[in-house]
């Protein structure tokens, strides 16, 4: 070890308590000592990431969850021996705060104990939605759930709770939100976006890092946000996760960008990238994405991190590096700071390698080190990297418990009700269909587990739908039959001997929970057995269709059978209370669709899409489609849309647009009602999509009450991204659309 690291360090690090308290050039002076005294593999161990599987003898399993144990020889040799800067990761199944607490201080012990720099590890992890790797912490709809409440403080709310437990467990980075558009329905991580529109994409990309960082990110109750995947993941051409995507760069530009714009305008600290492809080469290769456009016009600061084993796929996958040592020189090149390796040290070495043999220079590797020990100084780490044992008692709160249900309620979205629905408290109800008494149905992919399909991995005080129904309704008052199971098998006739005992019918349909390239599919359409069991149940009693999925299944063949039909998305614990709740009026539905719900397997075209896509075969057989618009939402009463109102006079490219309009709720109930705000631009050298969301918002009427909305939207907000792919506002004529209501604007 150098002279200066082991006598002068020491004491620099003594001094780090007052550091939070210090300006950030004083902070970055003492990252520039650090710098100075760390050769060169201690700077490539703190770009290198490891999973803890790598460094564990024991798994985790149902029977002894806090099962697993950390492999001292290995855990020293990645710390020690090797450097290692990061870990990441659960192994198998969620631990409980107490194992994480035990295990994130032996790791911190060795770090700031037995290396040389005694620079603590920073430890990252999967909130995909809530702390769901975390035994006891509370989960929530996931993101496609949380873009149908339309709610952005409620979003916020969510996120913040999720850094609050992550946190009490000792962890302080998360790798979300996702901020990947949803613009492929196909791809298996379709529940993780906030849906198809990159307006409210953008808007929940500001709630969700606002939730999760805080006022300080060093504070207990806060973590470090990571943006993924950046850029173009989402709109795989062949709709399987890890695959190409195909697309103009303005077109990338316009609908994909803007979400990490706004998270990086918001400080997020970290970026994750596309493990795939875009036009021909992969991200984690791409100079111009990750250097030329992240850092030089976004002016992103923080830590650019890969995604699972992606450096090593540039040679083995995608096969545009002829050797492993090659993958890493590019990837190091084109602006990775870390690498998630995840299970060995191919990054490491290869990188010690090209520096030591001329093709990297060694000073090259201070940028992206000064990054990651930025971050750990703004963590707090350097000060306190270890959990804090009372912090346990943050975890699974009732306030959290009743944000989680209130999250849950607002996401349903009523598609369809021909005046079946609410229920009576009386009515007899047969449950039947997969999704009914699985809790993983409930919640989804990254649940305990990662797929989140074992049903042991759940706590036991979680109720199924039901066994919601039976604790809200009476046992003796809710039948049940499977009816169809996720292997394919079926027991029809069962379930329609239940139903003549029935005076209601809810049968819930559900996708079988899954994430990533296991979540793979050739075909939308829900599974055959359980369209089937639809069909056989449509009998004329009243039929109730719930659908617990990760992307909009096909329901075409048996939407004209049911009376009433209800997207419930995969809404976290709570799904089975909120559902019952919604069926029998105990509260006012306002979810509204976040993304276009198909009707046809090959006419997946969003909201958004060009006239030419109006255009039927034969001219009057609309092109464009769906079952269920973009949008589109039911509630128990009704609203009426009135005196559409702009400010007269037309715009130039430096004003606003002011409207406003009024709102009635026409009906017998108190409803939220979601304004949307829809532009059309009537004329542009672009081909014009038929209408944008330009801006929404929600407000809550009792019966007879009218409000007037207000809109004050930048006229900047009309361009759109032309030929030289960037943003222009041409002079012309704009339609506003709100609901039924229509006006023109003039920009010149």
């Amino acid at each position: 070890m150098p002279v200066f690291s082991r006598l002068i360090l020491p004491a620099l690090f003594a001094l780090c308590g007052s550091l939070r308290s210090t300006a950030q050039d004083d902070i970055e002076n003492a990252i520039s000592t650090m710098l100075a005294g760390m050769s060169l593999e201690e700077k490539v161990g703190q770009m290198t990431q490891l999973t803890l599987g790598a460094l564990s003898s024991g798994e985790a399993n149902s029977g002894n969850p806090d099962g697993h144990q950390l492999d001292p020889e290995k855990l020293r040799h990645a710390i020690v021996n090797k450097h290692v800067g990061s870990i990441l990761n659960v192994h198998n199944m969620a631990f409980s705060a107490e194992h994480w607490h035990k295990i994130l201080t032996q790791i911190q012990d060795l770090a700031t104990k037995e290396t040389g720099n005694k620079i603590p590890i920073l430890y990252g992890i999967d909130s995909v939605h809530g702390a769901n790797y975390l035994r006891g912490a509370t989960l929530f709809p996931h993101n496609l759930g949380l873009a149908a409440t339309r709610n952005r403080q409620l979003v916020e709310q969510c996120h913040a709770i999720t850094a609050r437990e992550t946190r009490a467990a000792g962890i302080p980075w998360n790798f979300g939100p996702s901020l990947d558009v949803g613009r492929q329905p196909l791809w298996s991580r379709y529940v993780e976006t906030f849906g198809e529109d990159v307006h409210i994409a953008s808007v929940m990309a500001v709630a969700a890092v606002r939730g999760l960082q805080g006022d300080s990110l060093s504070s207990p109750r806060s973590v470090a946000a990571t943006a993924k995947h950046f850029l173009a993941y989402s709109f795989p051409a062949s709709g399987r996760d890890r695959t190409q995507s195909l697309l103009p760069e303005r077109y990338l530009r316009e609908h994909f960008l803007p979400p990490f714009m706004r998270a990086v305008e918001q400080n997020v600290q970290a970026i994750m990238v596309n493990s795939s492809e875009v036009n021909g080469l992969p991200v984690h290769a791409n100079h111009n994405v990750l250097t030329k456009l992240l850092r030089g016009q976004m002016k992103f600061r923080g830590v650019v991190v890969t995604d699972w084993e992606d450096v090593r796929k540039l040679h083995s996958l995608h096969r545009i590096a002829p050797t492993i040592k090659e993958a890493v020189r590019l990837s190091v090149e084109a602006g990775i700071d870390m690498c998630m390796a995840p299970d060995d040290f191919h990054f490491t070495d290869n990188l010690i390698g090209l520096v030591r043999e001329g093709f990297i220079l060694e000073e090259a590797l201070d940028t992206p080190v000064r990054r990651i020990l930025r971050l750990k100084f703004a963590l707090g780490l350097f000060e306190n990297p270890y959990p804090d044992p009372a912090a346990a008692g943050e975890i699974g709160k009732e306030d959290a418990h009743a944000l989680s249900r209130q999250a849950a309620r607002e996401s349903l979205v009523l598609l369809k009700n021909n005046g079946v629905l609410p229920l009576s408290k009386e009515s007899k109800i047969l449950l039947t269909g997969p999704g009914c008494h699985s809790l993983s149905a409930l919640h989804g992919a990254w649940s305990y587990t990662w797929q989140g399909t074992d049903e042991t991995a759940y706590p036991e005080t979680l109720d199924t739908v039901l066994e919601a129904f039976n604790a809200h309704h009476g046992r003796d008052n809710v039948l049940w039959a499977r009816g169809a199971q996720w292997d394919g098998s079926t027991d029809f006739d069962y379930a329609l001997r239940k139903a003549r005992n029935a005076d209601v019918i809810v049968c819930v349909l559900a996708e079988k929970p899954s994430t990533e390239t296991p979540g793979n599919i050739n075909d939308l359409a829900m599974p055959e057995n359980q369209l089937r069991l639809v069909r056989r149940l449509a009998t004329g009693k009243p039929l109730v269709l719930v659908l617990l999925e990760n992307r909009p299944r096909l329901i075409t063949r048996v939407a004209g059978l049911c009376h009433a039909i209800i997207y419930a998305g995969q809404p976290g614990p709570h799904g089975g209370g909120a559902l019952y709740e919604l069926l029998t009026g105990q509260f006012n539905p306002s979810g509204r669709l976040p993304f276009t719900y198909p009707r046809d397997p090959h006419n997946l075209l969003p909201y958004d899409h060009k006239h030419s896509d109006s255009v039927g075969p034969d001219g009057d057989t609309p092109g464009f489609n769906p079952l269920y618009e973009f949008g589109h939402g039911l509630s128990y009463t009704t609203f009426k849309y009135d005196k559409l109102e702009i400010a007269p006079g037309p715009l130039t490219q430096v004003d606003s647009l002011n409207l406003s309009v009024e709102v009635t709720n026409t009906g017998p109930r108190k409803g939220t009602e979601t304004v949307h705000v829809f532009v059309r631009d009537l004329f542009a050298e672009i081909v014009p999509p038929v209408k944008r969301l330009r801006a929404f918002s929600q407000i809550e009427l009792s019966p007879g009450e009218t409000k007037t909305v207000t809109f004050d939207i930048p006229a900047i907000d009309l361009a759109y991204f032309g030929p030289k792919n960037y943003p222009i506002l041409e002079p012309g004529e704009f339609e506003v659309m709100i609901a039924d209501q229509k006006a023109t604007v003039t920009v010149q």
